[in-house]
Formats: structure tokens, C-alpha cells, sequence
């Protein structure tokens, strides 16, 4: 093999792309971590609706967790009201 001297440069990517990407994942691994706490301390009322419910968020992460914020979790109040009584 030939070294060639002079420049090298370098075959990353940008630093700029690399940290987007970075804290891209890591929102959507707490999102689905937090969809997944809130759906296993949520009270339901068959044990398969946990289960799809988890399953859905693992399969699709991003999507099963907005979909679980938006319309599976109890609202606040409610759930508030619920560990008071």
C-alpha cells in the first residue's frame, strides 16, 4: 500500500449532523421510556390493553408514543383524582 503525504482528510460526517442525530434518538428513546412507565403505572382495565399498548410503542416508537400521550393516557385530572380516593 501506498501512504500518500499531505492532507488527510477525514470520512465523518459533520459535527453539527452527528449532534442533531445524537439528541434526535435520544429524544425519541425518552419518549418511548416515558410512554412505556406511563402506560404500566396507568390502571386498565383487561391486561392485553397494556400489552398492545407497549407494543405498539416498542414497534413504532415515536408514533406509538404520541398516539398513547394523545389518546390512550387517562387525563390528568382524572388520574389524579383516581390515586387520591
Amino acid at each position: 500500500m501506498t501512504q500518500l503525504t499531505g492532507s488527510v482528510e477525514t470520512p465523518t460526517i459533520p459535527l453539527a449532523y452527528d449532534l442533531t442525530w445524537t439528541a434526535l434518538v435520544a429524544a425519541c428513546v425518552a419518549l418511548t421510556v416515558a410512554a412505556l412507565v406511563s402506560i404500566f403505572r396507568t390502571p386498565h382495565d383487561r391486561m392485553a390493553s397494556k400489552f398492545w399498548w407497549s407494543a405498539l410503542v416498542v414497534v413504532i416508537p415515536f408514533v406509538g408514543a404520541g398516539v398513547w400521550f394523545l389518546f390512550g393516557a387517562p387525563p390528568l385530572r382524572r388520574a389524579q383524582a383516581e390515586r387520591s380516593s
